[in-house]
């Protein structure tokens, strides 16, 4: 078509917006799982670091209070946390 509103308007049809947002994902997906990979890394050193801090503290307590519990609780998490991730990065891959 001659008319450029013609041209526009065919150029925006249903396969030019999947092939822009085909190109927009493609340039988005890197930044992407840069961020989730940080972020899970984050996390874990934030459990870890709590698990630490609690055993310090159940070391520490005059008063017999028993946090081992609770850092096992954190420990499971974390290694769902890493399951997650682990299954998250083998998904992305595909």
């Amino acid at each position: 078509p001659r008319n450029p509103r013609a041209k526009m308007a065919a150029a925006s049809g249903p396969g030019a917006r999947e092939l822009f947002a085909e190109g927009l994902l493609q340039f988005l997906r890197p930044a992407v799982r840069q961020l989730d990979r940080h972020s899970q890394v984050e996390l874990r050193e934030h459990i870890d670091s709590l698990a630490t801090e609690l055993c310090r503290i159940n070391e520490d307590q005059k008063v017999a209070l028993d946090l081992d519990p609770y850092v096992k609780k954190l420990l499971n998490a974390r290694r769902r946390v890493v399951l997650v991730n682990n299954i998250l990065q083998n998904a992305q891959v595909r």
